[in-house]
């Protein structure tokens, strides 16, 4: 007999003077009583162990609904069946749809300031769900929760749900635990909670809307000089995106130098940012370290000097720590040929940082071999457009016909533009890898914000060998082959002919790498 027809044959709910239905447990049989009519003795036990489990439910959701009224509640934990470490596919399916945990929740909606329990379902290979519980509703829903859990619409089609095996309540007195619910012996236990815990545990209910926990202050000056927040630290008409792309940027490039800075936490910083544009990412980035480190200075190069000039002066009128700020005229290109090696990141002391965001086509790959001139600790780019590959792989495409191995996906325009995207930053990791950096390539923020949105961070890998950069050269010659690239521009600067040979003759282009061999 299932859980589900117990339920149904024997519900039984009491109420106090609350306002909330309070389970006090469900309709058990006496111990010895006659088998019910058509019901074997084992089916007799069966029910009886049901009964069991039922009754402590019940009690388990009562100590949940008196935590609420009395304003102790700290957190509720449902645990499913646990994942094991076999690699058996019909295993690993048949889990699918099943609850894995539930995590719960006090909630107060700010319209009404209705206090709810609220449930995240999180499911094994299925979206997760919340799902928002009235105070009165929590005696009837929470139970049906933990003895006949339902799979997820997002699982496989008749997929069963596995059975909730245990729960935990968290107080700010106590601990309640429901164990071996699948069992013939279920218990519900009480301990003490732990002091620390309950030094630290909120019993209050969270909005609904939780506030991030964000690495920029939304009502920072800069930000508003910047014309980016309003005084109450929201967003402009039109500004929202880019504040989003700031905070996203200082979240990751701001972790990337805490984790560096764990092991020589003494060292000043010295970030540079070629093509800063209006210096948004600029400031952002300046401001977070100057936060969290007592010695930084930043610098940003952009071609259009009022731009520049109308920066500087924000960065003068802010003062204080944005005093280490400035800002400089020039081409990112321009500016890695007349100042070589010795530029930008003079301070060989410092952690040294170079960022490129949406900088044009070739002017990214500029970026990059000024980072690897400089030595540069830390190299963080998004590319912007791709201009320079496309017309190779076109004419590669058109030349090779059905005969290339991908010639039914690069006959279409738009795949051939998308491809050109991600052979042009594989090859700049690659390149990257060679000159002896740890790379990494994902998207740093939603498509909805920006389409530019892959960003390449480098690190500095002290313990690259020679062999490394030999293998790596191997594959840069591999990937330039099956796209038909035979010029790419970080390339020409590092020195490197594309076919996966250092050039016999080497290029007219100043401060070139030395070959690798």
């Amino acid at each position: 007999m299932l859980v589900h027809e117990i339920l149904l044959l024997h519900p039984s709910t009491a109420f106090t003077n609350s306002n909330i239905p309070r389970v006090t447990g469900y309709h058990r049989r006496k111990s010895g009583a006659l088998p019910l009519h058509g019901h074997s003795t084992s089916d007799q036990q069966q029910i009886t162990t049901i009964d069991r489990k039922i009754q402590l439910v019940g009690e388990f959701v009562s100590k949940v609904q008196t935590a609420i009224e009395d304003q102790t509640f700290a957190s509720l934990t449902l645990r499913g069946t646990k994942k094991t470490k076999s690699k058996n596919l019909e295993e690993v399916t048949a889990l699918r749809g099943s609850i894995r945990q539930v995590q719960g929740r006090l909630i107060q909606v700010k319209k009404n300031e209705q206090i709810l329990l609220q449930l995240t379902l999180k499911y094994y290979g299925a979206t997760d769900i919340c799902k928002n519980i009235a105070l009165p509703d929590i005696g009837n829903s929470l139970p049906q929760l933990i003895l006949d859990p339902m799979a997820s619409e997002w699982g496989v089609d008749a997929v069963q749900a596995k059975p909730i095996q245990g729960a935990e309540l968290k107080t700010l007195d106590n601990v309640f635990e429901l164990q071996q619910l699948q069992s013939n012996k279920p218990k519900l236990k009480k301990r003490k909670a732990n002091s620390t815990n309950a030094a630290h545990a909120d019993a209050s209910p969270a909005t609904h809307d939780r506030e991030k926990n964000l690495p920029l202050c939304r009502k920072a000056d800069f930000l508003q000089a910047l014309g980016l927040t309003k005084s109450d630290g929201k967003p402009k008409p039109g500004m929202k995106s880019k504040l989003s792309q700031c905070q996203k940027f200082v979240e990751i490039v701001g972790g990337l130098v805490n984790k560096i800075q764990q092991v020589d936490n003494a060292k000043p910083i010295s970030v540079v940012d070629m093509g800063c544009g209006r210096g948004y990412l600029t400031f952002a980035l300046h401001s977070y370290l100057a936060e969290h480190y007592p010695s930084v200075e930043s610098k940003g190069v952009d071609v259009r000097p009022k731009l520049v000039k109308e920066i500087s002066t924000i960065a003068e009128s802010l003062g204080g720590k944005f005093d280490t700020l400035l800002f400089e005229e020039g081409t990112i290109e321009t500016f890695v040929e007349e100042n070589g090696e010795a530029s930008p990141l003079t301070n060989h002391e410092a952690l040294r940082i170079l960022i490129a965001l949406h900088a044009c086509d070739t002017a990214t790959d500029d970026a990059l071999w000024s980072g690897i001139c400089s030595g540069a600790d830390l190299v963080v780019v998004a590319p912007c457009c791709h201009k320079q590959v496309r017309p190779q792989l076109d004419a590669h495409a058109a030349t090779e016909g059905q005969m290339h191995p991908l010639s039914d996906v690069l006959k279409h325009g738009v795949y051939r533009e998308r491809m050109s995207e991600t052979a042009t930053d594989s090859l700049r990791a690659l390149l990257l890898e060679a000159a002896g950096y740890r790379v990494q390539v994902f998207e740093f923020i939603g498509g909805e914000h920006t389409s530019k949105n892959v960003m390449i961070a480098a690190l500095k890998d002290k313990t690259r060998g020679e062999k490394n950069s030999t293998d790596v050269l191997g594959r840069i010659k591999s990937l330039a082959n099956l796209h038909g690239i035979h010029k790419q521009k970080l390339a020409e600067w590092m020195n490197i002919d594309l076919g996966g040979q250092v050039k016999t003759k080497p290029s007219r282009m100043v401060n070139q790498m030395p070959p690798l061999r």
